[in-house]
């Protein structure tokens, strides 16, 4: 039985298949495929059978605050606790809002949570398409664009890190064929893209799934747990170098050819 103030739990609420990895990216692409629909009023005739359309803007407005406001507080909360904090009665206290409004908006738990993980995913390419913008794909330019790569992921994970990290596990968990899911893989499609175009001569090392599963895991996770654990640090220009030398080195280095190398016991 559901207790007072939570959704109540439906089979087809549950639509996430178990964890799985997400890094297994198709070819590298250098263009941003961010998917908007973009709304137009265009030449419309006025009808006096219907509301006039200020009137009508005016609704959507208030609509569209109370789905923000709604959407902030759970943020508040994930960013305070975890998944199991959120409920219906949390939401409408943190909101200011009744439990009512809450489920007018969202019948469930994954509802809302969906919703946050899109608009924080919007958010992650909109940030990777700027920085896209101003690329320079030259070898010469190695250094520069590793620094924006780096300030980009900075900028995508530092703001709210906590509140990223269980919003991105939704998107991890997202079927593939979701909205969640195809929109992950653009983005680390992109960010991939990017460290490749950092050393351009070198891009071959990416070409395997484990390689740019294990680049951007140590790009993304070096980030998130400075900006948990260290995040005095994570705006340093010491910490920028590093983690430039971490992908030009990562780039740079090639091992011995398979069964010329030998393996050494530690002392």
């Amino acid at each position: 039985m559901a207790k007072v103030g939570d959704w109540h739990t439906s089979p087809k609420c549950h639509r996430h298949p178990p964890h799985r990895d997400i890094n297994s990216f198709p070819s590298l692409i250098w263009h941003v495929e961010i998917g908007r629909i973009m709304r137009t009023s265009g030449n419309m005739k006025k009808d006096p059978s219907h509301k006039s359309q200020k009137g009508k803007s005016g609704s959507q407005e208030r609509t569209q605050t109370t789905l923000d406001n709604l959407c902030e507080a759970a943020c508040r909360i994930l960013e305070q606790g975890d998944r199991s904090e959120l409920t219906t009665q949390k939401v409408a206290e943190v909101s200011g809002y009744g439990v009512g409004t809450v489920y007018q908006y969202f019948s469930n738990k994954d509802e809302l949570l969906e919703t946050l993980a899109m608009r924080e995913l919007d958010r992650m390419l909109g940030v990777a398409g700027r920085i896209l913008a101003s690329w320079n794909a030259t070898p010469t330019a190695a250094i520069m664009n590793s620094r924006r790569l780096i300030a980009a992921m900075i900028e995508i994970i530092g703001e709210r890190p906590r509140l990223g990290g269980i919003l991105r596990t939704e998107m991890i968990n997202a079927p593939e064929d979701s909205a969640l899911g195809q929109g992950l893989q653009r983005y680390h499609r992109l960010i991939v893209g990017m460290a490749s175009g950092a050393h351009p001569e070198n891009s071959h090392r990416l070409q395997a799934d484990s390689a740019r599963f294990v680049l951007f895991r140590a790009i993304s996770g070096t980030i998130q747990t400075a900006a948990v654990e260290r995040p005095s640090l994570l705006r340093s220009r010491e910490f920028e170098d590093e983690m430039v030398r971490l992908i030009l080195g990562f780039l740079s280095y090639t091992l011995p050819e398979e069964g010329s190398s030998t393996v050494t016991s530690p002392v």
